[in-house]
């Protein structure tokens, strides 16, 4: 989870009333967070991902100022009409496809306030962004610039500008050579044929990003008038990052001052900090409180967590600021709730319904499957439930089955949800090629198929000698034990070799694994195997 460093002095200067380091220790872990260690004048704090508001001193000082009841409710942030104006140019549009941006003018900054500023900018790299790549935060000093200004995508030979940390002007392709945060982050953007560049009229380079900003706009203690800008991926993550770090702005004196965005097609006016509306009815909450506080209470306990709740026949409305990206769902609400009401003072009830559990169906069957694998002498295992097109598809020739894909993966090789689980034990079987022969392996999960979580079992044997007799004595075996009924019969799966390959019933295939499949796993042995599929 992040850790934040905050400078005392620095976090009472924003409070009406400063609060103690004994008093700060007793008051962090009821916002829900973690105080890893708190001296006379600094404090080490652990929050949550969840809270990505929270990860400056600016946004604890805001929080506490409602908690504390030195201001409670919503904090409105006004926003100045633009002034000028920022075009997007088609060029950049695949490569970074979301931009946003808003000025921030008459900000106060001493150099505490500039460490908490980019601890909070790399904060939100490393949560929100994903290291960069969903999103990334440029912050500029606006004195040196001229309005207005253009992001497009540029050679990696031109223009040369002197990056933040260098004395000399370096190429966009030198700094992803050279540039340690170019080193660092090039493998966002190195396979595009261009790269992202944000300059003012005068062709003055402010940024490339997701990389490094310009040394001309780098901050410093006489700045007052600031850029931001963030692009990305996403634009929930990019619109998210822009409304923290301009209220963090806003925090430190500073009055927001929109920028029209231009795209060839449309345009955007942002930053938007108006507040989001979210609604939950007075019994919902209050039936999952176990307790009703009353109206009154309810309402001052949204106070207290920088919100505002509205009671309307018997529906709360409750108004949520822009920088609260974490509020999604009423259930979102009945925790700001029991937080603002403060979990030890809900008063304890003991349950008024005794219940016996008793294991489902699908627990049933996996017991079922556990002991029919574990009493031929196999091992089970437990592969990872993120796979890939390569596993599942390609090497043994499988069409896809409606599985799940993910939207931002980490990897190529983890870009989808497993549809089928002998993909994944023949992976673990790869990485533990070194050990003696024979090695039998099973494993029982979930699985996706036609969008809907499936149970399987799945088994694989690696041996010298991996007959099909043997593939079908076992398969028979596991069959009898869960009550698939059915004879063999001949069946075509890419898994497996064909001529060699049957099934028991509608649900349960094996067979002698493909050739083809075992070289793409690393395998030098032949193997047999099976699954089954509920």
């Amino acid at each position: 989870m992040p850790v934040i460093t905050i400078d005392l002095e620095d976090l009472n200067r924003l409070l009406p009333q400063p609060l103690s380091p004994a008093e700060l220790r007793e008051t962090i872990p009821l916002l829900g967070a973690d105080p890893n260690e708190i001296s006379d004048h600094e404090a080490v704090i652990e929050f949550f991902p969840d809270r990505p508001d929270l990860l400056s001193t600016e946004g604890v000082a805001r929080a506490l100022r409602a908690f504390t009841g030195q201001a409670p409710g919503l904090v409105h942030c006004a926003v100045a009409k633009p002034k000028t104006w920022l075009s997007v140019e088609p060029s950049i549009t695949d490569i970074r496809p979301w931009f946003l941006g808003g000025i921030v003018r008459g900000v106060t900054l001493d150099d505490v306030a500039l460490r908490s500023l980019m601890e909070l900018q790399e904060k939100l790299h490393v949560t929100l962004g994903r290291r960069r790549r969903k999103a990334s935060i440029g912050i500029h000093d606006l004195k040196p610039l001229e309005p207005p200004f253009r992001f497009y995508g540029c050679s990696p030979h031109e223009p040369a500008f002197i990056p933040l940390g260098c004395d000399e002007p370096m190429t966009p392709e030198e700094i992803l050579q050279e540039h340690p945060k170019g080193v660092a982050y090039a493998h966002i953007i190195a396979d595009e044929e261009r790269y992202p560049l944000i300059v003012d009229s005068q062709e003055q380079v402010l940024s490339m990003p997701p990389i490094i900003n310009g040394q001309l706009t780098a901050l410093s203690a006489d700045t007052t008038d600031i850029l931001v800008d963030v692009q990305g991926l996403d634009r929930q993550a990019v619109e998210t990052c822009l409304n923290i770090v301009t209220a963090a702005l806003v925090e430190r004196g500073g009055s927001a001052e929109a920028l029209e965005i231009r795209y060839p097609s449309e345009k955007y006016i942002v930053p938007d900090m108006a507040p989001r509306e979210h609604r939950a009815d007075h019994d919902y909450l209050t039936r999952l409180l176990g307790w009703d506080p009353g109206e009154e209470q309810v309402r001052r306990a949204f106070g207290r967590c920088g919100l505002e709740g509205e009671l309307r026949d018997g529906e709360w409305i409750v108004q949520v600021p822009a920088w609260r990206a974490d509020l999604l769902h009423p259930v979102d609400l009945l925790e700001e709730l029991a937080i603002g009401l403060e979990y030890d003072e809900i008063p304890e009830q003991l349950p008024q319904l005794a219940t016996f559990g008793r294991e489902t169906a699908s627990r049933q069957r996996e017991r079922e499957c556990r002991e029919a694998l574990l009493g031929l002498g196999f091992q089970e295992v437990v592969s990872l439930t993120l796979s890939s097109a390569r596993a599942q598809h390609e090497l043994p020739a499988r069409e896809a089955a409606g599985e799940a894909h993910v939207a931002n993966p980490v990897g190529e090789e983890y870009h989808l949800l497993r549809p089928a689980l002998l993909p994944g034990l023949l992976e673990l079987l790869r990485t533990n090629r070194h050990h003696e022969l024979p090695q039998r392996i099973f494993e029982v999960g979930w699985v996706v198929r036609d969008h809907a979580n499936r149970l399987a079992l799945g088994w694989v044997e690696l041996n010298s000698r991996a007959p099909f007799s043997q593939a079908r004595a076992t398969a028979q075996a596991v069959a009898q034990r869960l009550g698939i009924e059915g004879d063999a019969q001949p069946v075509e799966d890419g898994m497996f070799i064909a001529g060699r390959c049957a099934s028991l019933g509608d649900a349960l295939v094996f067979g002698e694994i493909h050739p083809r499949v075992l070289e793409g796993c690393e395998l030098g042995y032949p193997a047999i195997g099976g699954e089954v599929l509920w």
